[in-house]
Order: structure tokens, then C-alpha cells, then sequence
């Protein structure tokens, strides 16, 4: 092949295999242009002089002056790039993996330790950037954007000169003139020269002058000292060492030293082990530990976490770690149990055993199911029978029963056929039965298939055979109440009596402070312990004594009586609360009060609601509004706050003309009112989101 002009002259002679460039294209520059002999290419003048070997195996002209050809290395078979002038002379070495022409600047790149490398060129070799970077590419007009090995991202412009250092996670064009920057979810804006207009703070920036900040937050305790400030969507407390900070689907976790321990995308959750950090993502979750107790293995498929014990799952395998990260078991574990309070149920080979707390076989791999030890007993299912053994292994109780229920005060409750029994620890009978066992506050409940009804405690003493048509709970943690055919019963708990079965009364309601309300003849009153009447039975309700008083309800309202039966307070009202710490609270025709156990007013009933808490004061409500009383019903805010909300250690968080401040129980303030949100993030914390103005 040969080269004519449009004349018909001849300028190359045709003795080459091709002429052109290597990608097909067959224009010559600057007087130039590739021939092929072979494989190989080299350069030839359109005045048939040959100005390179056909040694190069791509060469493709750019525009004039900028020729890229590959060699062949001298120890393998891979291509190097670099570039030459149309006089053939190298002017970029071919010591490149790799070399793209982007906006009149070359992108390099080189291969070390089996990882690619860029550098920024222009095209007189000049080194822009060096061939250390993870990715490069033009921006916008003059920019040129550049990341390196850790992911941050930088601007250079095409002269060399560093906009910004490689500390963002991305760029985006916003519009002709302006290129958003975004770090650690906070969005910030370049301009075309690469100038900053705006750093990354804020949590949306539409143009120059338009953009939306975040909430500006600080945490304070409880003397109004500022701990921290941030700038977020949000925050949140995370165990009690870490605190997490949002910011458009980014998260800042930090200790309590206020140092970074990850930052990132928002994971699907995180959650706190001990010391460590856990980030659940949609296919692994990771480990963060500090560096003196870091766990050997970082990742895993699937974590679990008990009060003890950290349980990752990966490569289709449990393994067991300590919270100070150490592992536990050698041989691999197929399936785990956590929340077991000594040994670790787990399970190998299809069948399940029992580790120790230095991940040592405790109890060999055989059972088909297995439940955590619940004290020093545990259910277990051997051969399909279902067993209950002690922490050694050992089989306690019978070889098999239809059913297990073991429980915290280290007894098991079994069935076996229809029979009963409630076992200790070493799987001795305390109590046999062939009735039904219902839960009781002293034990159980023992049923007859005619429904009648006996008490067993915990450890199995019968305290009542099962003769009875009613037994209440424990009342004032020493009274039982018995009911048998129209007759009535007080017992003690050891199963003594207060008052034997009698048919005086109709029922016994309650026990408190010596009296016993009671019903008879369909109306209600008081005896006390010798059955001696206190307060006539005319009632038609009658509710518990506390102090001094107790509530009487008298031809369709409530009241209080002494007892000595006078009416301290007429029964005019709709509905009356017990007496807790000496106060009631009362309603009458839908409005709200509060009388002391003396029978004083201390709250006029004349509010919509009102709250006590659980420090004995009182939120009232009034039109939409709210107020405080302390424990006395003295007033300490009038109801002019839009919220009042109690914190764990008795402080207030309130709100008023829509700002927020915290108030201590005497209605003096701890945290100003001045912002826009109080929420407490742990106890003694406070995070209060500033008002922007």
C-alpha cells in the first residue's frame, strides 16, 4: 500500500501493509502517518522517508504532535504506553499500563503490587499530579477531579494548580457555573475557576444564594454546660460510649473522648458491645473495637450479642468472641443460642452441645434441640425425648417427659402423661399432681377438672389443697384472700389465717392499713382485723384506706371517710384516685382536683387533666395548656406551657411560645428557655436543637 496525492503523485511508495493508525483511522498529521509492516507499526513522512522501525504495536495521532504508541516489555507480553512527536522522538517514556487523552491532558497510570495507579500530564510531560491516585477525570472546563487510595476525592486545574486537596467524598455538576462538593453528607459549592463559594456544611444548597443549613444542635447536662455542638439531621446515643450524628444518610459515630470511630454511609442499624461498634449493613456486618482488644475478624455475615458474648456468623460458620475480642471455639459452629446465663448452647454436626465460657466442650454435641440454661438446669430433646440436665451434663428428673418449662428460681415445671410436676435442680419432686398449675405470685394455682382451686409455692409446699372456688393474689405482700362456697377467708401467706371461713360477708375486696373492705347484704364497708365493724356497710362502692382515708361511693358519687365513718370529703364527686404520698386525684363533672389524705382541697377542680409523676408532682392541663404542682399542690407553674414532659431524674422539659427549656422540680430553670427542641439522650443529657434565626 502507497500513498498518492490528489494530483496522482506518488508520496509513499506502496511497499507497506497498511497505512494509517492502529484504530482505523487513515489521516496524517503534521506531515506524517503510520504504516504497518506485519504486527508492528512505525512512522513514514508524506515525503516517503521513514521516520521510525515498524517497532510499536498501536500508534494512534491525536492531533499534531501527539502520537500514543504501545511497546511490548521486555519480560512479558504486556503493553507500555507513552507518546512521541511526528520526528519520532519519545516525548512521554513507555512506562505506562495505560494512557487516555481527556480535554488535552493525559491520564497515566502504572501498575504496583497488583493495583493501578493514575497521575495527571500535560502533553510536554509535565507531571500535574503523580501516579498515586486511585481514579481521574475531567470535571469541568479547566478542573480536573482526582481521588485517592482512601476514596477522598480533590480538584486540580489544568495548569497544575491544587483547588482543593483530596478531601471530599464526591463532586457533581450543580450547572454551567457551579460544581457541588459533598463531605461526610454536607454539601458544599465550587465554582467554574474551581474557587470555594461555599464549604461542605450545609444540608442542601440550591444556588449561590440559596441553601438550607442543618439543625444546629448542642448537648448539655443538667448545669447548662455545653459537652458538644453539632450540625446534623440528627443524633443519638448509642449504649452508654458512643454517640451517633446524621447528616443526609451519612453517619459520625464518636466516643466519649470525642473521637471519630466511624464515619460513613448510614448503615441499616448500629448497635454498641461493650466497647465495641456494630454496623449492620444489608449483606455483612462490622466490627469497630479499639485497637488494644480489636476482634481477629472484622466482618462477618451476621452478628448476634448477648450480655457476654459476641456470635459472628461468616463462611457458613459461628464463631464466639469475647468482649475483649479474643475467639472462644477452634472447631467451627453451625447454629448458636445466645442469652444463656453460664454455658453457650451451640450446635456442630447437625447435633447441639454446650460450651464453656473459655470455649471449651462443656457438654458433648448430641441433643436435637437445646434451650440456654436458666440457673443450673436446662431443657434439652435426646434420641426425641425431652430431658432436663444440670451444667454437667447430667440428666436430672425422669429420662423423658411430654413437656418442660424451666424457670428463674431454678426449678423446671414437667408433664409427663397427665401428670404434673414441679422439679428443683437436681430434679427432685417438690410437688406432684395430675390437675392443671396456672402462674400465682407465690407459685402456682393447682386446678381440678371441677374447678376447684388450691396455692403451691415456688418450692412446692402445698399452702392450700385444691378445695377452694377462688384465691386472690398476694395483697400488701402478706394476704391471701379465700373464697369456698358462700363462705369467706383471710389468709396469711404461710398459709395461717387472719380471719377463718365465714359466710357474715358477701365478699372481701381488699386489705390495707388494718381494714378490710367487705360487702354485705349488697353494700359495702369496712371491719378491721377482729371482724369488728369500722364503717358501716351502706355503700355502693368503696375503695382501699391510705393514711386516713379511703373512698366511699354513696348513690352514685365518691367521697372519702375517716375511719371513725366521718365524711371528710362529701361524695359529690364523679371519680376519685387512690391515695399515693397523700394525694388523690379527683374529677367532678369533667374537671380535675386533687385533695390531701386530711381532706383539704390543694388543686381546685377546675382542670382537664391532670398527670402525676413519677416524683410524686403533678402536670395539670387547662385550654390546651399545661402546669405543674409540686407533691403538696402548691402551685409551681401556672398552666401556660404548651408541653411539660418529665425526664428520667425528675427534671421537666418544657415548652412555652414555641421554645423548649428544662426546669428543675421547683420550676427554676437548669437550660433556658430559648430553644427549638429538648430531647434527653440519656440520663443527665440533654440534646437541644438551637433556634436559626
Amino acid at each position: 500500500m502507497g500513498l498518492k496525492n490528489k494530483s496522482g503523485k506518488i508520496l509513499i511508495t506502496p511497499r507497506y501493509d497498511k497505512l494509517g493508525w492502529s484504530d482505523g483511522s487513515d489521516l496524517s498529521t503534521d506531515d506524517v502517518i503510520g504504516y504497518q509492516q506485519g504486527q508492528l507499526w512505525g512512522l513514514v513522512s508524506l515525503s516517503n522517508k521513514r521516520v521510525t522501525a515498524a517497532k510499536y504495536y498501536s500508534l494512534r495521532a491525536v492531533h499534531r504532535g501527539l502520537i500514543i504508541a504501545s511497546l511490548k516489555g521486555r519480560f512479558s507480553n504486556l503493553l507500555f504506553y507513552g507518546t512521541i512527536n511526528s520526528k519520532g522522538q519519545t516525548i512521554i517514556d513507555f512506562q505506562n499500563q495505560s494512557l487516555e487523552v481527556d480535554h488535552d491532558l493525559l491520564i497515566l497510570s502504572e501498575k504496583r503490587n497488583n493495583q493501578r495507579y493514575y497521575g495527571l500530564y500535560n502533553q510536554s510531560n509535565q507531571e500535574l499530579l503523580p501516579k498515586q491516585y486511585h481514579h481521574i477525570q475531567h470535571l469541568h472546563r479547566d478542573l480536573f477531579s482526582y481521588t485517592d487510595t482512601l476514596g477522598y476525592t480533590g480538584v486540580i486545574h489544568r495548569n497544575g494548580s491544587i483547588k482543593l486537596p483530596p478531601e471530599l467524598d464526591s463532586l457533581s455538576l450543580l450547572n454551567e457555573e457551579y460544581i457541588k462538593t459533598y463531605r461526610t453528607g454536607k454539601e458544599g459549592l465550587l465554582d467554574a475557576q474551581g474557587q470555594v463559594i461555599l464549604p461542605p456544611l450545609y444540608k442542601t444548597i440550591i444556588d449561590k444564594y440559596n441553601y438550607v443549613p442543618f439543625a444546629q444542635y448542642e448537648i448539655k447536662d443538667t448545669t447548662d454546660q455545653v459537652l458538644n455542638t453539632w450540625s446534623a439531621d440528627s443524633i443519638q446515643w448509642i449504649g452508654d460510649r458512643f454517640i451517633a450524628i446524621y447528616t443526609n444518610g451519612w453517619m459520625d459515630v464518636k466516643n466519649s473522648q470525642n473521637e471519630t470511630i466511624y464515619e460513613g454511609r448510614q448503615p441499616l442499624r448500629v448497635r454498641a458491645f461493650k466497647e465495641h461498634l456494630i454496623l449492620q449493613r444489608p449483606n455483612r456486618s462490622d466490627i469497630i473495637s479499639p485497637s488494644e482488644h480489636s476482634f481477629s475478624q472484622m466482618s462477618f455475615d451476621s452478628i448476634k450479642v448477648d450480655t457476654h458474648y459476641l456470635f459472628g456468623y461468616s463462611d457458613h460458620a459461628w464463631n464466639i468472641y469475647n468482649n475483649f475480642g479474643r475467639q472462644l471455639n477452634e472447631k467451627s459452629i453451625e447454629d448458636i443460642l445466645p442469652e444463656s446465663n453460664n454455658l453457650i448452647p451451640v450446635q456442630r454436626n447437625g447435633y447441639w452441645g454446650y460450651l464453656d465460657h473459655r470455649g471449651n466442650t462443656a457438654i458433648t454435641y448430641k441433643y436435637d434441640e437445646v434451650t440456654p440454661f436458666v440457673g443450673q438446669i436446662a431443657r434439652v430433646k435426646y434420641l426425641g425425648y425431652q430431658q432436663l440436665i444440670n451444667q454437667f451434663g447430667e440428666v436430672v428428673g425422669e429420662a423423658s417427659y411430654d413437656s418442660i418449662w424451666v424457670k428463674n428460681n431454678n426449678t423446671a415445671v414437667t408433664r409427663s402423661r397427665s401428670r404434673t410436676d414441679i422439679l428443683n435442680n437436681n430434679g427432685a419432686a417438690l410437688f406432684q399432681t395430675y390437675n392443671t398449675l396456672a402462674p400465682h405470685t407465690m407459685g402456682y394455682l393447682e386446678v381440678t377438672e371441677n374447678n376447684k382451686i388450691g396455692l403451691v409455692n415456688h418450692r412446692g409446699k402445698t399452702l392450700f389443697h385444691p378445695e377452694y372456688d377462688y384465691i386472690s393474689d398476694l395483697i400488701q405482700d402478706k394476704f391471701i384472700i379465700l373464697k369456698r362456697g358462700n363462705e369467706i377467708a383471710v389468709s396469711y401467706k404461710d398459709g395461717s389465717y387472719l380471719i377463718p371461713f365465714t359466710s357474715r360477708f358477701e365478699d372481701i375486696l381488699d386489705i390495707s392499713e388494718g381494714m378490710l373492705s367487705i360487702q354485705k347484704n349488697g353494700k359495702y364497708g369496712f371491719i378491721n382485723f377482729d371482724q369488728e365493724l369500722h364503717i358501716a356497710h351502706r355503700y355502693d362502692s368503696v375503695g382501699v384506706f391510705s393514711g386516713q382515708l379511703a373512698p366511699v361511693k354513696l348513690n352514685g358519687h365518691w367521697g372519702f371517710v375517716s375511719p371513725k365513718e366521718e365524711l371528710l370529703i362529701q361524695p359529690n364527686l364523679d371519680s376519685v384516685s387512690h391515695f399515693s404520698n397523700h394525694m388523690s386525684i379527683v374529677k367532678r363533672e369533667d374537671h380535675y382536683g386533687i385533695y390531701n389524705d386530711q381532706g383539704e382541697l390543694k388543686v381546685a377542680i377546675e382542670y382537664d387533666a391532670i398527670r402525676r409523676t413519677s416524683h410524686q408532682l403533678f402536670v395539670v392541663k387547662q385550654a390546651q395548656k399545661y402546669g405543674l404542682f409540686d407533691a403538696g399542690g402548691q402551685k409551681i407553674l401556672g398552666p401556660s406551657y404548651d408541653r411539660i414532659a418529665e425526664t428520667h431524674n425528675g427534671l421537666f422539659i418544657v415548652r412555652r411560645r414555641g421554645k423548649e427549656g428544662l426546669m428543675n422540680e421547683r420550676g427554676m430553670y437548669v437550660i433556658p428557655l430559648k430553644y427549638k427542641q429538648i430531647a434527653e439522650l440519656s440520663p443527665g443529657r440533654f440534646l437541644c436543637q438551637v433556634i436559626l434565626e
